[in-house]
C-alpha cells in the first residue's frame, strides 16, 4: 500500500500538540518502526504544522512585546538567516517571558527565545550561538524527518509527558513534572535516541557555519554549551542519564567545536565581541520584566563600578517599587547622563506618568517616539497620554501602529479599544476589546463582545473586519478547553 500523500487534518492536530511539548521537553515521543511510514511529511504540512504549533505556544505562554527587545532578537535570527541556503518558509521570532535558559525552533521557521536565556548568556555570540543551532534544526528538517520515519506514536510516553507538562506548568514546580515524565521517557528506544545524537551533532555543524557566516566570534556556541553546563539546566545538578540524553554531553560538544575553531583562520576564530546592544536588552529585560528587588540588588551590589546604563536598570527597577523618592533621584541622575537616548526618555516618561506629571511625562514619551518611532512601548504610552489630552485621532493612529507591531498582545488592544471608545467609534471599540479577550484566553468575554461586533456590522469593510475575528476565534478556541469555561 502506497504511503498517502497529506497527512489528515487530525493527525496534524495531534502533532502540533505533541511537538509542542517535544519542543519544550526535548525528548523522543516516537517509536521508530520497520514498517514503512505512515505518511509523507511534505513542506506544506510542515508549515501547518508550524502555525498550529505558533498558535498553540502563543496561546499558552507569555510573551514579551517590547520591540527594544523582540527586534534586538529578531535581528540576530534574521543575519543568521541571511546566511542559510532559500527556505520555503520566512522565519519568524518571539520571545517568551520565561526564566528557563532555552531558545526552541519549529516547523516551518517559528523560533522561540526565552528571557532566560537572554539574560545568563554572557556575549551576544552566545546567543547566536544558541539561535544558529536551533535553526539548524529547522532548515535540517529534523523534527519533519523524525515525523515521516514514525509508524506510530506511543500513547504511553505522550500521556507520561503531557501530564508532566500540565503539572508543571500548572503549579509551577518544574522538577515534579519533570520527575513524573521520566519513566514513560526511559522506555523510548536506543535507535530513537542515536538519531537524534545524529541531529544534534549536525545541528552543531551546521549551526557554527551559520555563525562564522554571520560574522560572529564561533567561539559563542561552545562558550554557550559552557553556561548550560555550569547551570545544569536539565536536571538542576549532576549530568544527565544516558537514556534522557537527546545528544551528546554537553562536554563532548564543546570539546569538538573547539577543535574546530582552532582549525580556523586566526582573524575568524579570534573576532570580538560586540556587547552593546545585548547588555541594552539585558538592562530591560533586568529591570522591567523581572522582580525589582532581585535587580535593585542586583545594581547595588555593583557599586562605583555602575555605568549609566545600570543607573538606568537602577532607576526603572526603582520605579516599579512605592520608594517614589528614590526613584526620581535615580531617574534624574540618569537623565542627567543620557537623557537624550530615547530608551531613557521612554523609561523615564512612564514613571512620571505614573506619578501623574503628565507634563514632564508626556513630553518624554513624545521626545522617544521622536527619536525612536519604532519603539512600540513609548508608542503606547504616548498614545494613552494623547487619549487623556483629547487628542484621538493622533493616538488611535499610534494605537494601529502598536497593533500591527504586536499583533497578538492583549493589553494594546484592550486600550486601543478603550480609545476608539473614548473617540465615539463604537465598533471598533468593541471589535478591538473583542481582540483583547481572545487573546487573553477568554471564551466567555471573547463571545459577549463578538456578538456585540457582529450586531454593530453594518458596511462590507466592517464586514470583512468581523470576518478576521471570527477566523482569529476560530484558531485560538481550538487550544481552549472544553469545559469549565470561565
Amino acid at each position: 500500500m502506497h504511503a498517502a500523500k497529506r497527512a489528515p487534518k487530525t493527525v496534524v492536530r495531534l502533532l502540533a500538540t505533541i511537538l509542542a511539548v517535544l519542543m519544550l521537553f526535548p525528548a523522543p515521543l516516537v517509536t521508530t518502526s520497520a514498517k514503512a511510514s505512515v505518511f509523507n511529511f511534505g513542506i506544506k504540512d510542515e508549515k501547518e504544522l508550524g502555525d498550529k504549533f505558533n498558535v498553540l505556544v502563543r496561546s499558552k505562554l507569555p510573551m514579551i512585546e517590547d520591540s527594544e527587545i523582540v527586534d534586538y532578537v529578531r535581528g540576530i535570527v534574521d543575519r543568521l538567516v541571511r546566511q542559510m541556503p532559500p527556505q520555503p518558509f520566512v522565519f519568524k521570532t518571539a520571545v517568551v517571558q520565561d526564566n528557563a535558559i532555552n531558545a526552541f525552533a519549529a516547523p516551518a521557521g517559528y523560533v522561540f527565545v526565552f528571557t532566560g536565556l537572554l539574560l545568563n548568556m554572557d556575549h551576544e555570540s552566545e546567543v547566536a550561538g544558541v539561535l544558529a543551532h536551533e535553526c539548524a534544526h529547522v532548515t535540517q528538517r529534523h523534527v519533519a524527518k523524525r515525523i515521516e520515519q514514525s509508524a506510530a506514536i506511543s500513547i504511553a510516553s505522550l500521556a507520561g509527558v503531557l501530564a508532566g507538562f500540565v503539572l508543571g506548568q500548572a503549579t509551577g514546580q518544574r522538577d515534579a513534572g519533570a520527575a513524573l515524565m521520566i519513566g514513560s521517557q526511559a522506555g523510548a528506544t536506543q535507535a530513537m535516541l542515536n538519531y537524534s545524537r545524529t541531529d544534534e551533532r549536525e545541528a552543531d555543524e551546521v549551526g557554527m557555519n551559520y555563525l562564522v557566516a554571520a560574522g560572529y566570534p564561533p567561539r559563542g556556541l561552545p562558550m554557550a554549551f559552557d553556561v548550560l553546563n555550569r547551570m545544569r539546566i536539565f536536571t538542576g545538578s549532576g549530568s544527565l542519564p544516558t537514556y534522557l540524553s537527546t545528544h551528546p554531553g554537553l562536554a563532548e560538544r564543546v570539546g569538538y567545536l573547539n577543535e574546530r575553531i582552532a582549525r580556523m583562520p586566526k582573524n575568524v576564530a579570534n573576532r570580538k565581541d560586540n556587547d552593546e546592544r545585548f547588555l541594552r536588552v539585558q538592562t530591560i529585560l533586568r529591570s522591567r520584566y523581572g522582580k525589582p528587588e532581585t535587580a535593585i540588588a542586583y545594581y547595588r551590589k555593583k557599586g562605583a563600578a555602575m555605568t549609566k546604563m545600570d543607573r538606568l536598570g537602577l532607576a526603572v527597577a526603582l520605579g516599579r517599587t512605592n520608594d517614589t523618592a528614590e526613584a526620581k533621584r535615580a531617574f534624574e541622575q540618569a537623565l542627567a547622563e543620557n537623557g537624550s537616548d530615547s530608551l531613557w526618555a521612554r523609561e523615564a516618561g512612564r514613571f512620571y506618568m505614573k506619578l501623574r506629571d503628565f507634563n514632564r511625562g508626556g513630553a518624554l514619551l513624545k521626545q522617544a517616539v521622536n527619536a525612536n518611532p519604532k519603539d512600540m512601548v513609548a508608542s503606547y504610552e504616548y498614545a494613552d497620554y494623547l487619549s487623556q489630552e483629547n487628542q484621538y485621532a493622533q493616538a488611535m493612529a499610534l494605537m494601529a501602529k502598536v497593533a500591527q507591531s504586536a499583533p497578538e498582545a492583549p493589553e494594546v488592544y484592550s486600550q486601543y479599544g478603550r480609545i476608539c471608545g473614548a473617540a465615539g467609534d463604537y465598533f471598533h471599540a468593541y471589535l478591538n476589546m473583542a481582540y483583547a479577550a481572545v487573546y487573553a484566553n477568554d471564551p466567555r468575554q471573547s463571545r459577549m463582545r463578538m456578538e456585540k461586533v457582529r450586531a454593530m456590522t453594518r458596511t462590507e469593510p466592517q464586514r470583512r473586519e468581523y470576518d478576521r475575528l471570527e477566523r482569529v476565534y476560530k484558531e485560538r478556541s481550538e487550544y481552549w478547553p472544553r469545559h469549565g469555561m470561565m
